[in-house]
């Protein structure tokens, strides 16, 4: 399936694919970019996390289960605008 996600700390919009895949025992995504690179997450205890060797911001990781989800594009981190009311 292909979702839209913000990068928190840019605010930039992703294009990324997410296929369901098991790993470890552990079922999830595994998240691709549009450059070929992947990274699995899995959801447990009501947090997203990386199973592989890829560490992946927190946020980002928030923003890629909002997304997975299907809750809407305004719900997601975007650390940049957390410095407009200074």
């Amino acid at each position: 399936m292909k979702i839209t996600v913000k990068e928190p700390s840019t605010g930039a919009l992703l294009n990324l694919d997410a296929k369901p895949e098991k790993l470890n025992g552990a079922q999830g995504y595994r998240i691709q970019h549009e450059n070929g690179s992947s990274f699995f997450i899995s959801h447990s205890a009501g947090t997203w996390r990386s199973g592989d060797s890829h560490h992946i911001e927190p946020e980002f990781l928030v923003n890629i289960g909002l997304a997975l989800e299907g809750n809407e594009l305004s719900e997601q981190i975007d650390s940049t605008d957390s410095n407009t009311d200074q």
